[in-house]
């Protein structure tokens, strides 16, 4: 007998369902590999951004050839740690509450994978716009080395979203699987 004062059988004779144990998504709760899959997440968006921010400036950011701008030439590590640290609070704060929507919400993968990269497209718009006109028409900046990098960075976190969040599922029951006493 349960809470209800039915018995399992009655339960499932009726179509109720038990109450939710700690770990699954209605409890509230986060399971541990939850909480290992988007932390490791943010190690990849880290570094997914940072290469794709450094390498449009090591490719485009290059092409200005004066100290008016300061880009990684000019201040080299601090340009770089500026970078991390934008990657560092951008994560938390946009794209851990949208991957957090995602998963729960839009479990198609490619329309995982259409949502990031539209998304990733527009930081590589953003970043490209960060460049001052005069420098963009000056020196002949082109937007698509920032919509390849970022886009392409884009791909690769959803890859690895996907790939994340399948293997954090697959150590945990689910619904559609037989018990073992069921099996043969």
């Amino acid at each position: 007998m349960n809470k209800g004062g039915w018995t399992s059988e009655e339960e499932e004779a009726a179509g109720r369902f038990r109450e939710p144990s700690e770990s699954s998504p209605a409890s509230g709760r986060v399971s541990g590999s939850a909480i290992v899959t988007y932390l490791l997440l943010y190690l990849v968006f880290i570094a997914l951004f940072m290469g794709a921010a450094l390498g449009v400036e090591r490719i485009e950011g290059y092409k200005i050839a004066t100290t008016e701008y300061y880009g990684l030439m000019n201040l080299g590590g601090i340009f770089v740690a500026m970078v991390l640290l934008l990657a560092v609070v951008l994560y938390p704060v946009v794209l851990l509450p949208i991957t957090l929507a995602v998963n729960r919400w839009l479990r198609h993968p490619l329309l995982q994978i259409a949502l990031f990269l539209g998304l990733f497209l527009w930081a590589g718009q953003l970043h490209y716009r960060d460049y001052p006109l005069y420098f963009r028409e000056g020196y002949g900046l082109s937007p698509w080395t920032s919509w390849w990098m970022f886009g392409l960075a884009g791909l690769l976190y959803a890859g690895a979203n996907l790939l994340l969040t399948s293997l954090g599922r697959s150590g945990r029951p689910s619904s559609h699987r037989l018990p073992p006493d069921r099996l043969s």
